[in-house]
């Protein structure tokens, strides 16, 4: 069973292994407002776009987002957490496990199994089981998330075309193509608030009153997907071996996790101190002119299943990577390793054992398996060539992640661990030889050492 209340490598203290995890690096997701390249003279607590019409928009950054991991978790906002914890999953068997005892309704999309529990959770059936989910008082779960896979990802995150959704231009205010234009609502509340830097603007004469109709009916439909997404929390399980967290505290998801390895689900469990943990959190604006990435805080304008799959296959490619960097990195950082080019400047040689030299090979070739076999789960999933509409929201959290870059460098080290086993096998090869040569050498020295003591023997034979 899982021990403990926190992995191997906790959150605060995992090593690393993206930029952005230090640079405040900040990342927009699809949008209709973002139509252009951002300008480079922004605030330091504001984010700028400029809009098809040339105004140029500013929206403060949150609160969340000026926070540190830390202090998020002390605010208690939702987080997202991905661990790696196994080589893989069985996910029949897992599907209905879960369906089973955890009482929910496992939903498979290729390579991902999505999960939706309902809150509060409730303590499991029998005894080995720690949770179940609660019964939703409402079916509007199932039903949105069906009529979101058959009409594709869309609304706020992938908006009409200009021609299609009317708006109109207020003293440099754009109406986004996101519900709750009221004012007064995002006036009181600066963190969010959009300022506009053009002074005169020719205002189209159109009739606004159908579309601000309409907007109300969007604000209060998403107002209400706002409020049940708080009562919801959803889990996506991945065949190769990470599970993405939503909305969950660590105390829950470590239940998940140990009624998931109970149940026999789990092939080749990861020692928990090699276990690999991406932490970010979350929260919901409907004001927001654009869904954004900054500082490993996400912000959303409404929730959908279609959107955390997304997240979650590019944060699960990412954990995962971080499971080979850290791999890598040890073979590496190990003093037999970075000792083979230092005896070979100076001596020529390799100072090390035929069982020494074979466990280095050895490491070196599991990690040239895990990376290779693992080059086409760090792939565009064919989710995405199927399911064209999430492509750009998984695209910008990829980029996000930088997870082409650092495969790209992990690549880079392989390089170099094909050096090394080059050398450990020249090593190797020369140790072999060199015996077989003192062996043969040792052989004609008791060949002439017997030639010799029967000439002896003949000679003193011959003499008496």
């Amino acid at each position: 069973p899982i021990a403990g209340s926190s992995s191997g490598k906790s959150p605060a203290n995992a090593n690393p292994h993206r930029a952005s995890k230090l640079t405040q690096k900040l990342v927009f997701l699809p949008s209709d407002p973002q139509t252009k390249p951002l300008l480079s003279e922004i605030d330091e607590d504001a984010h700028g776009y400029e809009t098809d019409a040339g105004v140029r928009m500013r929206e403060h950054k949150s609160e969340g987002e000026r926070m540190t991991k830390a202090e998020r978790r002390r605010a208690r906002y939702r987080r997202i957490t991905a661990y790696c914890v196994a080589e893989g999953l069985k996910m029949k068997f897992l599907a209905s496990f879960l369906k089973r005892e955890h009482n929910v309704m496992p939903r498979v999309f290729d390579e991902a199994l999505y999960v939706m529990y309902h809150l509060p959770l409730l303590p499991g059936y029998g005894p080995t089981v720690n949770i179940r989910s609660s019964v939703p008082a409402q079916d509007r779960h199932l039903s949105r998330m069906s009529e979101a896979e058959e009409n594709g990802y869309q609304g706020t995150y992938f908006g009409t075309s200009a021609s299609e959704t009317p708006f109109s231009l207020h003293d440099g205010y754009i109406p986004s193509s996101s519900p709750l234009e009221n004012l007064n609502t995002s006036r009181s509340h600066p963190e969010t608030e959009t300022e506009a830097e053009t002074t005169e603007i020719d205002e189209p004469s159109i009739d606004e009153a159908p579309a601000r109709e309409g907007r109300a009916d969007k604000a209060r439909a998403l107002e209400r997907e706002r409020v049940d997404s708080e009562n919801v929390a959803e889990v996506v399980f991945f065949a190769y071996g990470v599970i993405v967290f939503f909305g969950l505290d660590e105390e829950q998801e470590r239940s998940i996790l140990e009624d998931v390895e109970g149940a026999g689900a789990i092939r080749r469990k990861l020692p928990e101190a090699d276990w690999e943990v991406e932490e970010c959190h979350y929260a919901y604006d409907p004001t927001i002119a654009y869904p954004r990435i900054y500082n490993d805080f996400f912000t959303f304008k409404s929730p959908s299943h279609l959107l955390t799959l997304s997240i979650s296959h590019a944060l699960a490619q990412s954990t995962l990577l971080a499971h080979y960097e850290s791999l890598a990195h040890a073979i590496f950082a190990d003093p037999r390793t970075t000792s083979i080019p230092r005896q070979l400047a100076s001596t020529g040689a390799l100072n090390l054992s035929r069982t020494q030299a074979m466990r280095l090979t050895g490491r070196l070739f599991r990690l040239r398996r895990d990376v290779v076999l693992g080059g086409n789960v760090l792939d565009v999933p064919e989710l995405f060539w199927s399911e064209a509409s999430m492509r750009g929201l998984y695209d910008a959290v990829r980029s996000y992640l930088e997870i082409g870059e650092r495969v790209g460098s992990l690549n880079d080290r392989l390089v170099g661990a094909n050096d090394l086993l080059d050398a450990i096998h020249d090593h190797l090869n020369n140790n072999a030889m060199e015996r077989i040569t003192w062996i043969i050498i040792w052989l004609i020295v008791v060949a002439i050492m017997v030639e010799l003591g029967e000439v002896i023997a003949r000679l003193i034979v011959h003499a008496t």
